[in-house]
């Protein structure tokens, strides 16, 4: 089977292809589309794409230990699932899915507040495995909660995102006819019936849902007195509310690892060291955010340069393959984290989908550095054109 499905799939973009066909339009559109005219997104590829190696000759044969140790625990690959907002409207119990992949890989599988599924449930799942990404409500109340269900839930990473000011206006989704915002994530006009009805196994599997979005992890918060309440009160609750302020708050009550994803600038990062996060994701949001902001692999050199050697970074935005994976870590990054490519493997084959993306990624980030004659990150780096 997995020889079968390497063949039909040896890249993730032909997942991408096949998932687009798969899903109805409208999600689609706010799986793979960015913000503004797709800039940011187009600026991630293309920097990635220069980035180049020289391979050093003869090392003879070896195979890649690809062990990490990061934030204090071992991972069998250096890259993790990264938190996606709906990712059960995506294709409907994703986060099971993809919480289940990543305890049998040892890798680690963020949860993002605004999921389908429960903290509990998925930390359940991932058995030690799991991160729990949060946007900060305004209520603080609702904040700490949220972070004991998670320390509770055994979730080893708190991943607080800084780059959300407010929703961003998504364009092509609006084209597509998908809800903006909050507030009508639950509302289904008639152009979007109509491709639902025209995308038949997405339909079926979204009766898992019950025919609605579900937000296990807000639903107890919102008041219970409108038929789009929980939609509401998260886009009151979940937009601008972040300061650095906040932010120091957040620290002193979570007693685990924690770490400040949207960084792009060296002075964000050295004031998140000072507010005491214990690593940083240099992240332009995937280009889904503001449509000007640099390419996140072009500023991360200058993010390392800035907070030492040994500082923890994860680099997040545009990955689509294991060599982009390795051009991470070899212009600074001790870590990745992958998004959209794990929901392209889900819709395109199934609820192994994501196994299959990340036999992928294991493969090609093998391939690359025996190509390179790279036995370990060091001699990687050695192997980068500057």
């Amino acid at each position: 089977m997995t020889h079968n499905l390497m063949s039909k799939f040896p890249r993730i973009k032909d997942l991408e292809k096949v998932a687009s066909k798969k899903i109805p339009p409208f999600i689609h559109a706010y799986l793979a589309a960015g913000t503004g005219s797709g800039n940011t997104m187009a600026r991630n590829r293309r920097a990635l794409d220069a980035i180049t190696f020289t391979p050093e000759l003869m090392h003879g044969h070896f195979t890649p230990n690809l062990e990490t140790k990061f934030l204090g625990k071992s991972y069998a690959l250096p890259f993790g699932v990264a938190p996606i907002g709906l990712s059960s409207m995506i294709w409907p119990l994703s986060e099971h899915y993809l919480s289940e992949m990543a305890t049998r890989l040892k890798i680690p599988y963020a949860l993002s507040t605004v999921a389908g599924a429960s903290i509990e449930d998925i930390g359940e799942k991932c058995k030690g495995y799991g991160w729990f990404q949060l946007y900060a409500p305004h209520n603080r109340d609702i904040t700490f909660s949220l972070l004991d269900r998670a320390e509770n839930a055994d979730m080893g990473v708190l991943v607080v995102t800084g780059d959300v000011p407010a929703p961003s206006r998504r364009e092509d989704m609006r084209k597509a006819g998908a809800p903006i915002g909050s507030t009508n994530a639950s509302r289904v006009t008639p152009k979007m019936l109509l491709q639902i009805l025209q995308h038949p196994k997405w339909a079926l599997a979204a009766l898992e849902l019950r025919g609605k979005l579900q937000f296990k992890n807000m639903e107890r918060y919102a008041p219970k007195n409108s038929t789009h309440a929980v939609s509401n009160f998260i886009a009151g609750q979940l937009h601008g509310s972040l300061s650095w302020e906040y932010l120091a708050e957040i620290r002193k009550h979570w007693k685990g690892r924690l770490v400040l994803k949207g960084v792009l600038r060296p002075s964000d990062a050295l004031r998140a060291i000072d507010t005491g996060v214990d690593g940083i994701i240099v992240s332009n949001h995937g280009g889904r955010q503001f449509d000007a902001n640099p390419a996140s692999i072009s500023v991360l050199p200058s993010i390392r340069q800035a907070v030492g050697s040994n500082f923890p970074i994860i680099f997040d935005s545009g990955i689509r393959s294991g060599l982009d994976i390795l051009k991470a870590l070899a212009m600074g990054a001790d870590f990745a984290l992958v998004g959209r490519p794990f929901l392209y493997g889900i819709a395109a084959i199934g609820s192994r989908g994501g196994d299959h993306v990340a036999a992928i990624l294991e493969d090609e980030i093998s391939n690359a550095l025996v190509q390179m004659g790279a036995k370990n990150i060091a001699e990687l780096r050695q192997r980068l054109n500057h």
